[in-house]
């Protein structure tokens, strides 16, 4: 197991539990907001923490026509103590989070995220008549940022002409970069 200092705090690898789960409500929230609630958290080891990406999980519900979904993970880098930090929300809360060792990743500044899943959502469903998916894999819509070598991608996950599709938005300013749409396995 590995172990370093950051100021008083001692960080180790391991999952951990966050005791105010249980107590607080239940509520959709959107990605903006889930990646607020990773990133305080992982401020709390590493000032510098920065984004890897983030993502909604899928709850078995059809959902996420407001931008908003109760369930989300994401991971950020804590590079100050050398290790990452894995999020993951339930039910719009912080349920828990694993410390790893640290790894190469790109990784997305806080000034990139300007545009929330609120917005590129309806953006997705008036411009591509986007619709909720709805099958073994996936319910409603759903929300991931990531990025490559030379971009960084804000994606809103659904379903065009009966094709999974996802449509995919610059996350400072909004602006439309593409799209992807595969067959749908019958």
């Amino acid at each position: 197991m590995t172990s370093v200092s950051y100021t008083s705090e001692k960080v180790e690898n391991g999952l951990y539990d966050v005791k105010s789960f249980n107590s607080l409500p239940e509520k959709e929230i959107s990605l903006i907001e889930a990646y607020n609630l990773g990133l305080s958290q992982g401020k709390k080891f590493d000032k510098k923490a920065i984004l890897l990406f983030f993502n909604s999980v899928d709850d078995g519900i059809i959902s996420g026509r407001n931008g908003k979904k109760m369930n989300w993970q994401g991971a950020f880098s804590l590079p100050t103590v050398n290790h990452n930090m894995v999020v993951i929300i339930e039910k719009g809360k912080l349920k828990r989070y694993r410390i790893i060792d640290s790894s190469e990743e790109f990784t997305i500044p806080d000034s990139e995220i300007k545009i929330d899943s609120t917005n590129i959502v309806n953006s997705a469903i008036e411009k591509f008549k986007l619709l909720p998916r709805d099958d073994s894999f996936s319910h409603g819509y759903h929300f991931r940022l990531v990025r490559d070598e030379k971009y960084i991608f804000l994606g809103v996950d659904g379903k065009i002409n009966n094709q999974n599709a996802e449509i995919f938005y610059n996350p400072k300013n909004g602006e439309y970069l593409g799209d992807v749409m595969t067959p749908k396995n019958n």
